[in-house]
């Protein structure tokens, strides 16, 4: 029951980051970074160097992965598509939601106000204000709230710092913080994001630095016409 409903809160924090990559597309139409993310469960920690590509027309997302194995991953509705180019190994991924890379979902949340709280049935209950900072709390509709409380979301100096998911219980079960700002069409949007989601003892953590960052710049040819070779065999995994 305890993995469940941690299963639970990360379907749900995963379902408000992906409601706010809709909106992408209004303000956006490209977009490309260089990254480093490091991901901590218990004693396992790993780390990732690569480079992201997001079009927003066809919400695909493309990532190719440099370090520590070369590696191509192509994100694209409820598929997810693999491709390891030295050893010409393929994978096609079949998930029963939308496919997702919570790094860049997360990176994306800081552009609606609501986080995307509104269409999952959150109301917005008050807020406290304290100089350049502003602290709003969210109640979650009556199906959810045996299980998640508040959601609280954190301002300063009108960027988005912190977003917190709470149990029914009041405690922490999942958190974002953002930091390292930068200014771009109306929003600012974080270089830096930190994931932490709470199982029991352990703490799971996602960590994203971006460089090297570009909007609305035409895309490599070979990312846009990314094919797998032919001849290349692609096995089927259902998720």
């Amino acid at each position: 029951m305890k993995d469940r409903n941690r299963q639970r809160v990360i379907v749900l924090v995963f379902s408000v980051l992906l409601l706010i990559r809709n909106a992408f597309p209004q303000i956006i139409k490209t977009f490309s970074a260089d990254f480093t993310r490091e991901y901590i469960e218990g004693n396992k920690r790993e780390v990732v160097e690569g480079k992201i590509y997001f079009q927003a027309n066809s919400k695909r997302l493309i990532i190719f992965v440099t370090t520590p194995v070369r590696q191509w991953m192509v994100l694209s509705g409820n598929e997810t598509l693999i491709f390891y180019p030295d050893s010409l190994k393929a994978f096609r991924i079949k998930m029963q939601i939308p496919s997702h890379m919570p790094f860049f979902e997360a990176f994306i949340g800081v552009m609606k106000d609501d986080y995307g709280l509104t269409k999952l049935g959150y109301t917005f209950s008050h807020y406290k204000r304290k100089v350049n900072t502003l602290v709003s709390y969210w109640k979650p509709p009556k199906n959810l709230a045996k299980i998640f409380g508040e959601y609280v979301l954190t301002y300063r100096d009108n960027r988005l710092i912190y977003a917190e998911l709470k149990d029914a219980k009041s405690r922490i079960a999942s958190k974002v913080e953002y930091s390292s700002h930068f200014f771009y069409g109306g929003t600012y949007f974080p270089l830096e994001v930190l994931i932490t989601v709470k199982k029991e003892a352990e703490v799971i953590s996602e960590k994203v630095i971006y460089k090297n960052h570009s909007f609305n710049s035409p895309l490599p040819s070979e990312v846009i016409n990314f094919k797998i070779p032919e001849g290349t065999k692609i096995k089927e995994v259902q998720w």
